[in-house]
């Protein structure tokens, strides 16, 4: 019984380690939504970063992963619903270089 609990909690969390999408929404400067290949969209929230929620220009990361294809990397959610993830995209200066991961500025 106890393997089948533990097998039955690690599921969900293991369907929320790696989504491929494009990027459909920047809600704000630490939120996106990605539409999957199945058109199931997802909300996810940036990790390692912290951008205010009113009066934000969003206008930059909007500016990084507008349209693009990114994949978020995750295994939580917060109490809003939201996906807190990694999110790697395609660097609009470099076409041929691999994927970048979004980090705050340091």
């Amino acid at each position: 019984m106890r393997l089948f609990l533990i097998a039955f909690i690690a599921f969900p969390l293991a369907a929320l380690a790696d989504i491929s999408g494009r990027v459909v929404a920047v809600i704000d400067g630490d939120t996106i939504k990605v539409l999957d290949e199945r058109k199931v969209e997802h909300k996810v929230r940036l990790t390692g970063i912290d951008a205010p929620e009113r009066g934000q220009p969003r206008e930059y990361l909007a500016s990084l992963v507008a349209g693009k294809t990114v994949r978020v990397e995750s295994s939580k959610k917060d109490h809003y619903g939201r996906i807190l993830g990694k999110v790697w995209v395609q660097p609009s200066d470099c076409p041929t270089c691999g994927l970048t991961l979004l980090a705050p500025a340091t």
